[in-house]
């Protein structure tokens, strides 16, 4: 008698538990690989997770600001999702700000 090829898989992660592990490595320094290998997860299930995670998730938009007082002279600093502070010193930094926020904002491959 064959065996169903899915027999020999392990079962399936509970979405809390998928959830947890994800919040858990944006917290992290790790890389993926090294997340997943530190946590005994397959590197191609652990991507899977991101990427389904990241189609759920709506990308922050850009939003107007408007300053109330001009910046100090430490500048403008925008944090980005608790990981990422940039720091703009001069309005001709701005352009170059907006394409690396923009870069951030983009889904990253595992």
């Amino acid at each position: 008698m064959k065996t169903s090829p899915r027999s020999h898989r392990t079962k399936r992660t509970p979405a809390a538990e998928r959830a947890r592990l994800l919040a858990a490595f944006e917290r992290s320094s790790l890389s993926a690989a090294a997340f997943a290998r530190q946590h005994g997860l397959h590197y191609t299930t652990f991507c899977g997770w991101r990427h389904q995670r990241a189609k759920l998730k709506p990308a922050p938009a850009f939003v107007q600001v408007e300053l109330t007082a001009p910046p100090t002279a430490d500048g403008l600093v925008v944090e980005w999702g608790g990981n990422v502070r940039l720091r703009i010193g001069s309005s001709r930094q701005i352009a170059l700000a907006a394409q690396l926020l923009q870069h951030l904002n983009t889904a990253r491959s595992c």
